[in-house]
C-alpha cells in the first residue's frame, strides 16, 4: 500500500529556532519517495470515504490529496485532464452525451465541456467532500461543475452505471483513484461490461490505468478488465511529473474506433490553441509504447 506521510523536522536538532520544514512525501512500496516542500495546509476533512488535504506547495502550487495520494497539482493538472479528454473526444464523430465517473475535482469535466457538440456532461463522484474542495481551492478546474451543460451527480459510479439505461452515452472517462478503497470497483471486468451496456453504438471508454512503472498492480489485469467487455482496447502514456514515477498510461477501450486514425483535424487544430499538452501530433505519438511495456501487455492491448 502507498505510504504518504507529512513529516515536521527542524533543519538540525540544535537549532530549535529554525522554521518549521514542512514536506508532503508519497512512498511507493518502499522502493521510491516524492516530496514536495509544503507552505501551507490550506484542508483537511475526513469524509465517509477518505481523507481531503489541501495544500499549499512552493513547486507545485497547490495540490489534492485523497487518503494521501496525489490527485492533481496546479503545476501539472493539465497534463492528466487533456490527454483523458480530448483523445477519446476527437476521434469520435459526435459526441452529445459524455460520463465523467470520479475526477470530483472538475478538471476532465472542464475539458469535456470545451467540445461545444457536447450536449450534456454528466459528472457522477461519490464524495461530495472533493467536489467542495475543488470549488474552494481549484478554482480552475471547478470552472466547469457549475457548467449550465453539466450535471452533478454525489454517488457511487458502479450504482449509477448499473442504474443507468442501455445507450445513453457516446464516452465515458472513468476518472478514478487508484484500484484501492473507494476505487476498487470501478477497475473490475463486471464494472466495464456495464459501462458497454450504458455506451451508444460506436462508444469509447477512457480508463486511467496506473503507471507503467509501478510493480503493486498487474498491468495486464487492469487492461485486461477492459478487454472482458471490449474488442479492441489500446494503452496510450504520457509524462506526469507529480504521479508516480513521473510516467502514467490510460486505457482507450471500443468496439469499432482507431484512437486516432479519425482525428477531427478541424476540432483538433482549434482545441490545441488553448491546450496545454495536448497537440496532434502529442495524440498520436502517444500510443506508441516502450519494449518493457509492450511486454507487460502483449496480447492485451492492440498495440503492444
Amino acid at each position: 500500500m502507498f505510504s504518504k506521510k507529512i513529516p515536521h523536522t527542524l533543519e538540525s536538532d540544535s537549532d530549535i529556532t529554525s522554521p518549521l520544514d514542512l514536506w508532503y512525501q508519497e512512498r511507493h512500496n518502499d522502493e521510491v519517495s516524492f516530496g514536495l516542500h509544503v507552505k501551507k495546509v490550506l484542508h483537511s476533512v475526513q469524509s465517509p470515504f477518505q481523507r481531503v488535504d489541501v495544500f499549499e506547495s512552493t513547486g507545485f502550487g497547490r495540490i489534492l490529496t485523497l487518503d494521501g495520494l496525489m490527485m492533481c497539482s496546479d503545476r501539472d493538472e493539465f497534463v492528466y485532464h487533456e490527454m483523458i479528454s480530448h483523445v477519446p473526444l476527437l476521434v469520435h464523430p459526435n459526441p452529445k452525451r459524455v460520463l465523467v465517473i470520479g475526477g470530483g475535482d472538475g478538471g476532465t469535466l472542464r475539458e469535456v465541456l470545451r467540445h461545444d457538440c457536447v450536449q450534456e456532461a454528466v459528472l457522477c463522484e461519490i464524495d461530495g467532500e472533493v467536489v467542495e474542495a475543488a470549488k474552494q481551492f481549484f478554482p480552475s478546474l471547478a470552472f466547469g461543475l457549475n457548467h449550465p451543460r453539466a450535471k452533478v451527480h454525489i454517488g457511487d459510479g458502479v450504482d449509477f452505471v448499473k442504474k443507468s439505461a442501455a445507450a445513453q452515452f457516446d464516452i465515458i472517462i472513468v476518472d478514478s483513484t487508484d484500484p484501492i478503497g473507494p476505487g476498487v470497483g470501478l477497475f473490475s471486468g463486471e464494472f466495464y461490461k456495464e459501462v458497454k451496456r450504458i455506451l451508444t453504438p460506436g462508444g469509447i471508454v477512457m480508463a486511467q490505468c496506473e503507471s507503467p512503472w509501478e510493480n503493486k498492480f498487474d498491468l495486464a489485469k487492469v487492461y485486461g478488465n477492459l478487454k472482458e467487455a471490449f474488442s479492441s482496447v489500446y494503452s496510450m502514456v504520457g509524462t506526469i511529473p507529480s504521479y508516480p514515477y513521473g510516467y502514467w498510461s490510460w486505457g482507450f477501450a471500443s468496439d469499432d474506433v482507431h484512437p486516432f486514425e479519425s482525428i477531427n483535424f478541424e476540432k483538433a487544430r482549434a482545441i490545441e490553441k488553448g491546450t496545454k499538452y495536448y497537440n496532434v501530433d502529442i495524440h498520436k505519438s502517444a500510443f506508441a509504447l516502450p519494449n518493457f511495456l509492450k511486454q507487460k501487455l502483449h496480447g492485451v492491448v492492440k498495440n503492444a
